[in-house]
């Protein structure tokens, strides 16, 4: 018994001498750092190892946990870093426990906005010649200018636009000397809208547009109103340009704005962590708990992590999209066995490390993501205003319309692209002081309206029914609209028989483009303002929703104030000419 107690008591000597040894020696850590693939981010590995141990011993293995907080027991341990900051590691061995930390500076952060630094001037211009439209930038001296195009050094470039499409924006990002500039042009009809969008300020959220408005048909100088405005959302935003004597209105649903972060669900189901991620824009990646880079992309993204969990504690998964917006997503388990209450070791938290500054790298960027509300509805203008009032006050829509007016609002809906030197090349004598002789050129090439024998257009005769009806069924681009338009109206008037227009005016009136009260058609009065817009928004088949027309109205309401159109029979029509026409939006 004697012997036995003395073995007991020697064992409890050695044991304690053993924990106070290890207690004792110098525990160090050696960090190297790789490249991670595809990324700028950096792979850390931790080596613990005593200053005291022969380099030809064995190496020991350690509990090293993460800066998550995860714990690996192994040689050594890694994490992807995919920020600045300092990195802890904290190791125990025994009754050992050291922390060691690692900073990160050297990855690179997105450039920033030093417009202010930079002096560029920009805009949008024309070239009659290759009609096309192009933005001019000038600096204050010779820098490195990037477009889509290449690079060069020069202190000015003219970037030509191969093809704008009505109310579909135009991204186009320039660099000067690694500052961006960021646009986006929308072209609506015969007016442009230059819009500079600021980068995104992270303090608020937010960004700074500034809007600059356009029309190369005359010399006009447009004002946009208002001439900045702030995203702080996606969604739909209002800019009217304004002349002297015109006004166009741009509706813009701006969908690319990046500041949300990621919305990530979490399952813990079987032993493993299901990740279901969602955001806005482009995903990019996920750094799991325990230090591991997985790439993602798209709008949607589900993962599991390949691990079971054996142990308590909260698991934190860093999951971002392509702008650098970031969720960290903290997984709590609490229905595993295995994990001792003691917080100091082998919990499962940033507590472990005792290290103030472990939390700021687990910071979330951005607004929280938030799912599109079913109840907000959408508009895009699928064609543009091609009507103007006679003032601010008057739209006249029973007045007479001129054969320069008629021409004018062709040209507008089909989109010519617009040449200032049309006129020289006319044969028409009584032109070249017009107000519309480019649009009485373009559209007689294009044989929208013919002149005279005596080589004169006569722009401001007014327009006969008659004539109007000609005018429909040879214009080249409304055949199918027209064919499209079953005969539904079969009325014998009596004035037309033998009339030289007798075969259009059947074909006009027949699908009730042209309307007539009695039984006789009056082909040669003139047509009025309201009846060429009502034949205009039948024939491309408008028939708007009441949602449809409520927007339209709200917009009339918001930008104009005619004062003799509420009571007529043909109100939605005009409104529709000088708003334009728009469709709610369906996914």
């Amino acid at each position: 018994m004697k012997k036995i107690t003395t073995l007991f008591i020697t064992l409890i000597i050695l044991s304690s001498l053993n924990i106070c040894y290890a207690a004792n020696r110098n525990l160090k850590g050696r960090f190297t750092e790789n490249d991670v693939s595809g990324t700028n981010f950096k792979e850390l590995t931790l080596t613990p190892y005593y200053a005291d141990t022969d380099e030809d011993a064995e190496e020991d293995t350690y509990y090293i946990y993460l800066p998550t907080g995860y714990f690996v027991e192994g040689k050594s341990a890694s994490y992807v870093a995919d920020r600045n900051g300092s990195y802890p590691f904290t190791v125990y061995d025994g009754n050992t426990k050291k922390t060691f930390v690692y900073k990160v500076d050297n990855i690179e952060a997105p450039v920033e906005d030093d417009k202010k630094s930079i002096f560029a001037d920009f805009k949008l211009m024309y070239d009659y010649e290759k009609k096309q439209v192009f933005l001019n930038l000038k600096t204050d001296k010779q820098r490195t200018i990037t477009t889509p195009q290449g690079t060069t050094i020069i202190n000015e470039i003219n970037y030509y636009i191969s093809k704008l499409v009505n109310n579909v924006e135009y991204d186009l990002s320039i660099t000067v000397d690694e500052v961006p500039f960021n646009y986006k042009i929308i072209k609506s009809g015969e007016f442009y809208l230059l819009i500079y969008v600021s980068p995104v300020n992270y303090n608020d959220y937010s960004t700074i547009a500034e809007y600059f408005g356009y029309n190369f048909t005359n010399n006009e100088v447009y004002t946009a109103y208002p001439s900045k405005d702030i995203y702080d959302d996606n969604g739909n935003y209002k800019v009217l340009v304004k002349s002297n004597s015109t006004q166009h209105l741009f509706n813009i649903n701006i969908s690319d704005i990046d500041y949300r972060r990621p919305s990530v669900e979490t399952e813990f189901f079987e032993n493993n962590i299901y990740l279901q991620i969602e955001d806005d824009f482009e995903l990019d990646y996920i750094i799991t708990y325990d230090g591991k880079y997985v790439d993602i992309s798209g709008k949607k993204a589900e993962y599991k992590h390949p691990d079971e969990i054996i142990y308590n504690g909260e698991y934190i998964f860093t999951v971002a999209d392509k702008k650098g917006n970031r969720t960290v997503e903290n997984v709590v388990i609490k229905s595993k066995r295995k994990l001792t209450t003691t917080k100091s070791r082998h919990a499962i938290e940033l507590d472990v490390h005792d290290y103030k500054y472990t939390e700021k790298l687990f910071e979330n960027k951005g607004l929280k993501y938030s799912k599109t509300d079913d109840d907000i509805i959408l508009y895009e203008n699928i064609l543009p205003a091609y009507m103007n009032g006679k003032n601010a006050e008057q739209f006249s829509p029973d007045a007479s319309i001129t054969r320069a007016e008629m021409v004018t609002i062709f040209c507008r809906l089909n989109d010519l692209p617009y040449d200032n030197s049309a006129h020289l090349k006319s044969k028409f004598t009584d032109i070249n002081n017009h107000w519309a002789k480019d649009y009485i050129s373009m559209g007689s090439n294009k044989r929208y309206v013919s002149g005279y024998k005596d080589k004169t257009f006569k722009p401001d005769n007014y327009i006969t029914r008659a004539e109007f009806c000609q005018m429909l069924t040879k214009i080249s681009a409304y055949k199918s609209l027209l064919n499209s338009i079953p005969a539904s109206s079969n009325v014998n008037y009596i004035d037309i028989h033998g009339h030289w227009a007798e075969k259009e005016i059947i074909k006009i009136a027949g699908r009730n483009l042209v309307l007539s009260s009695s039984n006789s058609f009056h082909p040669d009065d003139p047509i009025t303002r309201s009846e060429v817009i009502y034949a205009v928004n039948t024939l491309y088949g408008f028939n708007p929703s009441y949602s449809e027309l409520a927007y339209i109205n709200s917009l009339y309401n918001e930008y104009y104030n005619f004062k003799d159109i509420d009571k007529h029979e043909y109100y939605f029509h005009i409104i529709i000419s000088v708003i334009g026409m728009y469709r709610e939006i369906i996914d």
